[in-house]
C-alpha cells in the first residue's frame, strides 16, 4: 500500500498542513482544511469552504472504493481467494452466467449454482409483462434503438414499483441485499428481452419467447432473431464470439456509465432507474456510442486510398478518429489483441470497411501526430466489427455492448449499497462570471 504524508506549504498563509496519503490518494476533504485568509479574494472564489479540486471530467478524481476491477483486461474480482487475479485466459471459456456470479458475489459459480442462475434469469425473461412489449411496439420500427429500450424499461419499472425505494423503504436496499440480488436479476433479465424486441420490432421480425433450458446469451440470440435462417438456432461460432467478447466489456473500472448509475445510486435509487442512468449515458459518441461512430467514419472513408486525406483532417482538428486513444491506456489497448482473435473466428478480413481499419492503423503507426501523443486503437475501434460480422446493425451496437456491460453495472451497484451509509454525488463548481470592471471573465 502507497501510504505516507503530503506536507503542503500554502503560500497564501505561511500555513503548513499534513495531509495523509492512503493508496495513493488524499482526501478532498483534507484538502478543504487548507484556507485562505477573508477578505483576500473575490467573494466568487468561495474561500470559506476551503481549497477545492478542480477536475472538470473526473480526470485524476476517485470516486470510490471498489473490489471491482477489470483493467489492463486482466479481471481481479473482490480480494477473497480462489478468485484472485483470475485471468482473461483462465476465463475464455466462461459464459455470461460464470462472469456474472463472478462479478456479483465475488466467486467462480459451480456448475449447479451457474445452471440455477441461468434459470432464474430465463425465468425473469419469461415473466416481463406485455406492457414492455406495447411500450416498445407503439413507435415507428425507424425510432432509433435509445428512446426504444428506453420505453421498455420504464413500463417495466411501471409494473413493478415496489422496486423503487421511495415507494416502499428508504433504505431497502442497504438493510436487505438480497432483496437487491432479486431486483438485479429482474433487471438484468428484462434488459435482455428489451433489447430483443427492439432489434425485432426494428427489423420487423418474429420475437421468440425464451426457454429456461438456454444459457442468457442463448436466449438473448433467439429472442433477438440471430439465428440461422434455417436451423432457427444461433451460429455456434457467433455466439461463442459474442460470449468471448463480453468478457472483455463485462467490466472497466468506473467507466461513465458505471459512474452515472452510482450518481443515481446515490440518492439510494432502485437498480432499473440506475440503468436508465447508466444506457443514456452509454450512447453518447465518446462512450459506447464511440463504437458506432468509428464505423461510420470508415463508411465516410469509403476507400484506402482516402485513408492519407482523412488523416490529414483529423490532424488539423476538422475531424475526429474515433476508436483510438483512451484515458486509461497510454499505449496499446490490452484489450485488442483478444479481440483480434475473436475476428479471425469471424472471417471479417474480406470486410471493406476493415481493409480501410487496417489502413489507419497502419498509417497511424507511422505518424508522429500519433506516435507522439500515444494514440493506438482501443477496444472501440475493432469492436464494431465483431458486432456486425454476428448481424448486428450499427445502430444497435451500443446496446448491445450493454448486454455486455450490464454485468459490471450491476455489480457496481451491489456493492454501492454494501457500502452504509452511501452519499449523495453533490460535486461543487467553481463559478465563473462577467468582470464587469474588467470586462472579462
Amino acid at each position: 500500500m502507497s501510504t505516507g504524508t503530503l506536507f503542503v506549504l500554502d503560500s497564501r498563509t505561511g500555513f503548513k498542513y499534513d495531509i495523509p496519503i492512503r493508496r495513493n490518494a488524499v482526501r478532498a476533504l483534507d484538502l478543504q482544511r487548507i484556507r485562505a485568509p477573508d477578505g483576500t479574494a473575490h467573494p466568487a472564489d468561495q474561500i470559506s469552504r476551503g481549497l477545492r479540486v478542480f477536475d472538470p471530467g473526473l480526470q485524476n478524481t476517485a470516486v470510490q472504493e471498489s473490489a471491482i476491477s477489470f483493467s489492463l483486461a486482466i479481471p481481479c474480482f473482490h480480494t477473497t481467494p480462489p478468485t484472485t487475479n483470475l485471468g482473461i485466459k483462465c476465463l475464455w471459456e466462461a459464459d455470461f452466467e460464470h462472469m456474472f456470479h463472478l462479478l456479483l458475489w465475488g466467486t467462480y459459480p459451480s456448475e449447479t449454482q451457474r445452471t440455477e442462475l441461468s434459470r432464474k434469469l430465463a425465468q425473469h425473461m419469461k415473466d416481463i409483462p406485455n406492457a414492455v412489449h406495447d411500450a416498445i411496439h407503439i413507435f415507428p420500427k425507424s425510432t432509433l434503438p435509445l428512446p426504444l429500450i428506453l420505453a421498455g424499461l420504464s413500463a417495466y419499472l411501471a409494473s413493478v414499483p415496489d422496486v423503487m425505494p421511495i415507494s416502499t423503504h428508504a433504505t431497502i436496499y442497504q438493510e436487505n441485499l438480497e432483496c437487491g440480488d432479486q431486483i438485479i436479476l429482474q433487471t438484468v433479465a428484462c434488459y435482455a428481452v428489451i433489447f430483443a424486441i427492439v432489434r425485432c420490432h426494428r427489423n420487423g421480425i418474429q420475437y421468440q419467447p425464451p426457454s429456461v433450458d438456454r444459457t442468457y446469451f442463448e436466449n438473448l440470440f433467439i429472442m433477438a432473431g440471430l439465428t440461422d435462417s434455417t436451423t432457427q438456432q444461433p451460429d455456434k461460432v457467433k455466439l461463442s464470439c459474442y460470449r468471448r467478447f463480453s468478457l472483455l466489456n463485462a467490466d472497466h473500472g468506473m467507466a461513465l456509465s458505471v459512474f452515472s448509475a452510482l450518481a443515481t445510486a446515490s440518492s439510494l435509487t432502485d437498480p432499473i432507474s440506475c440503468l436508465i442512468t447508466a444506457i443514456t449515458a452509454a450512447h453518447g459518441p465518446l462512450h459506447f456510442g464511440a463504437t458506432e461512430s468509428a464505423q461510420r467514419a470508415l463508411k465516410e472513408i469509403g476507400n484506402p486510398d482516402n485513408v492519407s486525406a482523412f488523416l490529414n483532417e483529423v490532424k488539423a482538428g476538422k475531424r475526429k478518429l474515433f476508436g483510438y486513444g483512451h484515458r486509461e491506456y497510454k499505449g496499446v489497448d490490452p484489450r485488442v489483441a483478444f479481440i483480434q482473435r475473436i475476428l479471425k473466428d469471424l472471417l471479417v478480413k474480406t470486410n471493406p470497411l476493415f481493409k480501410i481499419a487496417e489502413s489507419i492503423e497502419s498509417a497511424a503507426s507511422k505518424d508522429e501526430y500519433f506516435l507522439s501523443r500515444h494514440l493506438y486503437p482501443n477496444a472501440d475501434f475493432y469492436g464494431n466489427f465483431v458486432f456486425t460480422a454476428i448481424g448486428i446493425e450499427s445502430e444497435m451496437i451500443p446496446a448491445a455492448m450493454l448486454s455486455h456491460r450490464i454485468m459490471g453495472i450491476m455489480a457496481h451497484w451491489r456493492e454501492y449499497m454494501g457500502m452504509y451509509p452511501p452519499k449523495v454525488t453533490d460535486p461543487r463548481y467553481i463559478l465563473s462570471f462577467v468582470d464587469y470592471y474588467s470586462g472579462t471573465w
